[in-house]
């Protein structure tokens, strides 16, 4: 039987998010769970008064459970800052599991001393919190199962084994009846929760793609920039260790443009174009590698982030890219086939290593644009690199001088262009 479960092939890089979208939710519903089972025990022991007078190990089990609640909830407040999701589930369970076999005790152990009405009241207890249960774990089926089975299945070994009554026997047929239609409950809770989750997740990705080529957009570029980039500069912020050397992090930053894309879509139609655009894509996606990222920036425009380059200039990749492009035959739609070859500018962030925050990443993104446009200027299909140059000071006022004048910064020392 195929497991309802299973993500589909195309949701499989949603599993790690789901399953942290899951516990997060378990967690966040905890202290709800909390406030209602203090309240249940209550009422348990008001049943269980006189009970607990002709056997006090049942007090004893109900102030143990009382403690193992608050326990529980509060070491969830710890758990919470664990980085793996797996296990922060597991630690929900194992709290949750500890206080279902308390239940199951209670009810074991209380049985010999409770009349009939006490044992439905008492039953009627453990089938209300495998309700409420629903509600918090419902999102975790597993949870949930591990959950209700000792709880529940404690009263129906109690029945069972008790005297052979019609009211036992009544009790018993409701309680599993009841108890099946919970499990189906919280089986459907689940399965709506992951595609509700899922849902999210793909209107998410859906806003950060470009919709003609599924690269990455320019909001996706933002998101993941905002964050890697302060990563980076935190590396470089680091006092260096000798006894535990750690290498600061850099990103290399490239500007792609297609040569004369203009003239694709006024001889060939847009439909050619957009075939172009393609295929370019599937180009950079497979030269690229798997940590990159690839965005289409806009129009016949595309940029590429290196991860963890080494302060390397990303020419060799840079040079792959051209070279795929140049090789590579474009098919239209029409069955025609045309060459098509690009401009690259590049540059590494941080620019300078003796200041490492003289220009942001979005500064980085224009230095590439001048290189790129370098490029353009000189002759087309080639890659530019504009480095930082041996005479640049806090004060070079840089991004104004590249925009005026790319050769005339080099002349400074400001930059050093890479060819």
């Amino acid at each position: 039987m195929r497991n309802p479960f299973r993500l589909l092939p195309e949701q499989a890089h949603f599993a790690p998010e789901l399953e942290r979208a899951i516990v997060d939710e378990l967690y966040k519903r905890a202290w709800g769970a909390f406030a209602a089972l203090m309240l249940v025990l209550a009422v348990a022991g008001s049943i269980l008064k006189e009970a607990i007078q002709r056997h006090p190990p049942i007090g004893r089990v109900l102030m143990l459970m009382a403690a193992v609640t608050l326990l529980r909830t509060f070491s969830l407040v710890l758990l919470r800052s664990l980085p793996s999701p797996r296990l922060r589930l597991w630690g929900f369970v194992t709290g949750s599991t500890l206080i279902a076999f308390g239940f199951a005790e209670l009810n074991i152990i209380s049985f010999p001393y409770l009349e009939p009405p006490e044992l439905a009241l008492l039953g009627m207890i453990d089938l209300g919190i495998c309700s409420g249960a629903l509600m918090s774990m419902g999102s975790s089926f597993l949870t949930y199962m591990l959950y209700v089975i000792p709880n529940v299945g404690s009263i129906a070994l109690v029945v069972a084994f008790g005297p052979s009554t019609r009211w036992n026997q009544n009790f018993l047929l409701l309680g599993c009846i009841y108890l099946a239609a919970l499990i189906l409950l919280a089986f459907q809770f689940a399965l709506a929760y992951r595609r509700e989750i899922l849902l999210r997740m793909e209107m998410s990705e859906m806003a950060l793609r470009d919709n003609l080529t599924q690269l990455r957009n320019r909001r996706a570029l933002l998101e993941f920039m905002s964050l890697e980039s302060e990563q980076v500069l935190r590396s470089w912020r680091i006092t260096p260790d000798p006894t535990h050397p750690r290498p600061a992090l850099s990103l290399g930053i490239l500007m792609l443009d297609l040569d004369h894309f203009k003239a694709v879509n006024d001889t060939h139609g847009h439909l050619a174009g957009d075939a172009v655009l393609k295929q370019v894509a599937a180009i950079l996606t497979e030269t690229a590698r798997k940590p990159d990222m690839v965005v289409r920036w806009g129009g016949e425009e595309f940029v590429i982030v290196a991860r963890d380059t080494d302060r390397k200039p990303p020419s060799r990749l840079a040079e792959r890219i051209r070279e795929q492009i140049e090789q590579h035959v474009f098919t239209l739609p029409s069955g025609q086939t045309i060459p098509v070859t690009c401009s690259i500018g590049y540059s590494v962030f941080p620019f300078d290593e003796k200041l490492p925050e003289i220009l942001t990443w979005e500064q980085l993104i224009s230095v590439a644009d001048s290189g790129m446009y370098f490029a353009k200027t000189h002759g087309r299909n080639r890659c530019v690199g504009v480095m930082v140059g041996d005479q640049l000071q806090e004060d070079s006022n840089i991004l104004n001088r590249l925009e005026q004048s790319l050769e005339q910064t080099q002349v400074d020392g400001l930059v050093r262009l890479v060819d």
